[in-house]
């Protein structure tokens, strides 16, 4: 079973086939395109800061630029198909002229220090299925142009200054998005309620640290590929679509910290998450029951479920859980005794179920069988 953690192996694979593989030709415009990514590539480095020299000692025009460092080339023609500089220490704005490589398929750019905003212009690049503008201080609104890019399939704009809200529209065009990362900016406002209407393939979902109110979209539940969801620590409020609790590949849930998102979970016969292995919602007002449903969750690992208004006995159900290894369930209204039958879980090494009292209850258990320390 793949997991979050194999979602950075996914992506070098990408990238390794894409710069492998040929750009199809087509006819050649009224312009020499060369001359036209010579130019876009010149006018790129001309805006930055290079502290490294790397650029001034290898872009350089008595070397094709096919041959630079961190540009590929089609095998077909002289044109860019991928600028790909992560953490070259390059200071400054990224140049609009970057939207005249119209070949480019993938622009990483990730840590390298770029600054301003993202140019509009990069909505131009209709053959960009990659684009990495992560870990760098970008700043200002995310650009609604780029939704003219059709064919993106992973969108990393994380650990940036963005700000202002997400366009409605950007992702309505997307079809073939499988990732999108906003996590660790300044983005408000909700999230648009027809956002992924059109994303069938997406895997990857994380907004988090943000600052993005409202209710969760509906249509979150409709994403039958999604493997991971984080919108943790934001101002998102309301009921939680209970459809997001019958996903059949889901594998990690995180709405932490959000602090006004409500309501109960399903029945057991409306409950179906097989995939699950993290869940996490702690800091919020969640009610009712613990949810039973996750007894059928046979690989979960992680249940975070603190600071919620649960009221419940401590089930065991969870010692069925048998690849566990963290349960928190503590700032709940649990009353009642650790049942023995939890010392089966030989794997947690910490369970918590503090009251809401000042006084509070903890008790762990050790990673080997049959063993409750009070």
């Amino acid at each position: 079973m793949a997991s979050p953690s194999s979602m950075p192996a996914r992506i070098h694979i990408f990238l390794l086939a894409v710069l492998l593989s040929p750009v199809p030709f087509s006819s050649p415009g009224p312009t020499n395109g060369s001359d036209t990514d010579l130019a876009a590539l010149l006018a790129f480095k001309a805006q930055l800061a290079d502290r490294l020299g790397v650029l001034a000692a290898n872009w350089t025009t008595g070397t094709s630029f096919c041959r630079w460092a961190g540009v590929s080339c089609s095998r077909r023609r002289q044109r860019a198909t991928a600028l790909s500089l992560p953490d070259m220490p390059l200071l400054g704005p990224l140049a609009p002229h970057v939207g005249n490589l119209s070949f480019l398929s993938v622009l990483n750019l990730r840590n390298t220090n770029l600054t301003g905003p993202i140019p509009s212009e990069l909505g131009r690049l209709r053959r960009l299925r990659f684009l990495g503008l992560h870990q760098k201080s970008l700043s200002n609104a995310i650009p609604a142009a780029l939704g003219n890019l059709t064919r993106l399939e992973f969108l990393y704009l994380h650990l940036n200054q963005l700000s202002g809200q997400i366009p409605p529209q950007m992702m309505l065009r997307m079809r073939n998005l499988t990732q999108i990362n906003l996590y660790g900016n300044g983005l408000s406002g909700q999230i648009p309620p027809y956002l992924f209407n059109n994303t069938p393939l997406l895997t990857f979902v994380n907004f988090g640290n943000n600052s993005l109110s409202g209710p969760i979209p509906h249509a979150v539940a409709s994403l039958s590929m999604l493997e991971l969801l984080r919108l943790d620590f934001n101002q998102l409020s309301g009921l939680v679509p209970q459809a997001m609790f019958n996903m059949s590949r889901l594998q990690e849930i995180s709405l932490v910290n959000n602090r006004n998102l409500t309501g109960t979970f399903p029945s057991n016969q409306s409950f179906s998450l097989p995939m699950l292995q993290v869940v996490s919602i702690y800091g919020n007002k969640f009610a009712g029951r613990l949810p039973s449903g996750f007894a059928s969750c046979q690989y979960l690992q992680v249940i975070d479920l603190h600071e919620n208004s649960f009221v419940d006995v401590l089930p065991t159900w969870l010692a069925k859980l048998t690849n566990l290894k963290k349960l928190n369930l503590g700032f709940n209204h649990l009353i009642g005794s650790i049942p023995a039958a939890l010392a089966s879980l030989t794997k947690v090494t910490k369970l918590t179920r503090k009251r809401q009292s000042n006084r509070g209850d903890s008790t762990r258990i050790r990673s080997y069988a049959g063993t409750l320390l009070s």
